[in-house]
């Protein structure tokens, strides 16, 4: 749990306080540990693109929203993302378990995989990627960094990295 602890750490240093997630195993130490935590708000939910509608609201809110999936909930959210999130605005941090890198034993997990860095560069959605412990150290500055620039950022976690956490 320590990986997780360090990263929910650096989104509430980095202004998060607003935290939805989708269902996911390497994200779901991050979730136990929101759900105690009585400074910020959390809640599970059964859809990314609902889940950005939400973090809309919570923005609209002054909340500084952050939205944990896998990666494949982006390329079910890229209208939800382009035609709310980016057309008015809103800052959200997207916390992606990145699903289909080395070390994944899923097969299926690896097309999303192939092609999430080219969705993402192709809505301009700045990317940090976290692959090492040392990498988690970054995540502060850039979730502050969705304020802003008053735009979406994705922080990506690969599957090594979130494995044994």
């Amino acid at each position: 749990m320590k990986i997780s602890q360090k990263i929910i750490s650096n989104l509430k240093s980095g202004g998060a306080d607003f935290f939805l997630s989708v269902p996911c195993k390497l994200l779901a130490n991050m979730i136990i540990i929101l759900e105690k935590d009585k400074d910020i708000y959390y809640s599970a939910i059964p859809r990314e693109e609902e889940g950005m509608g939400i973090c809309a609201g919570a923005y609209l809110g002054n909340k500084l929203p952050c939205i944990m999936m896998q990666n494949t909930g982006i390329g079910n959210s890229v209208n939800a993302i382009v035609s709310l999130l980016q057309l008015y605005q809103m800052p959200v941090v997207f916390l992606i378990s990145y699903r289909g890198t080395p070390g994944e034993p899923v097969g299926a997990q690896g097309g999303m995989a192939s092609v999430t860095e080219d969705i993402l560069n192709t809505l301009r959605i700045p990317m940090l990627h976290c692959n090492t412990e040392e990498d988690l150290d970054k995540i502060s500055t850039f979730a502050n960094h969705a304020k802003v620039i008053e735009s979406p950022v994705a922080i990506l976690c690969n599957f090594n990295l979130m494995k044994d956490d």
